[in-house]
């Protein structure tokens, strides 16, 4: 969250949601619903037109879940782990073709420099398309999220050395495709 004053309205919101309160949980859902549409999307790569549906699954997940949740503070977190259950879940059922990078084919690397800023938006949000569904989900969650590394980690149920190897290489996997589009990162 950029500040204080954010998070202290976003957990109000959380525990007014867990009370019972409806524009409170609308609140929320007009919060979040297009950052984890983007999510879910992109999670989703080429099948993003199941996204809404899945969507409403999830929030409809969190409406039931939300009274259960025990840390308030942990929300986002929360929120973004039952999302990503149920885009696991799609692949799963063989809707859609997952390969799972396994943590020790991945090394614990520190983060690297941030792509450069200069890059167009939409190029990036292209180049994310081209990434595996582990690097995507990284990229993402830091950079769209703006998750800190141990909030990924509960996200997606890794280490935290995992994240940042994730991390680490979707960075350069992103480099890569960027500088075999020809496209110039300052």
């Amino acid at each position: 969250m950029a500040n204080n004053i954010e998070q202290a309205y976003e957990l109000t919101l959380v525990v007014r949601s867990q009370i019972g309160d409806e524009a409170a949980f609308e609140e929320l859902l007009r919060m979040y619903s297009p950052r984890l549409r983007f999510y879910v999307s992109k999670m989703l790569h080429e099948r993003f037109e199941h996204a809404d549906d899945l969507l409403q699954e999830i929030w409809l997940s969190v409406f039931r879940a939300l009274p259960r949740l025990n840390d308030a503070a942990a929300f986002r977190a929360w929120l973004f782990r039952i999302a990503r259950d149920r885009v696991c879940r799609e692949f799963r059922r063989g809707r859609i073709e997952f390969h799972p990078i396994e943590e020790d084919q991945l090394q614990n690397t520190a983060a690297d420099e941030d792509i450069d800023e200069a890059v167009d938006r939409e190029a990036v949000r292209q180049q994310l398309d081209t990434l595996s569904p582990e690097h995507r989900e990284a990229l993402v969650l830091r950079f769209v999220e703006d998750m800190s590394y141990d909030e990924i980690a509960r996200v997606t149920g890794s280490t935290l050395g995992t994240v940042r190897s994730r991390i680490h290489y979707a960075k350069r996997a992103l480099r890569r495709a960027f500088e075999e589009n020809n496209y110039e990162i300052k």
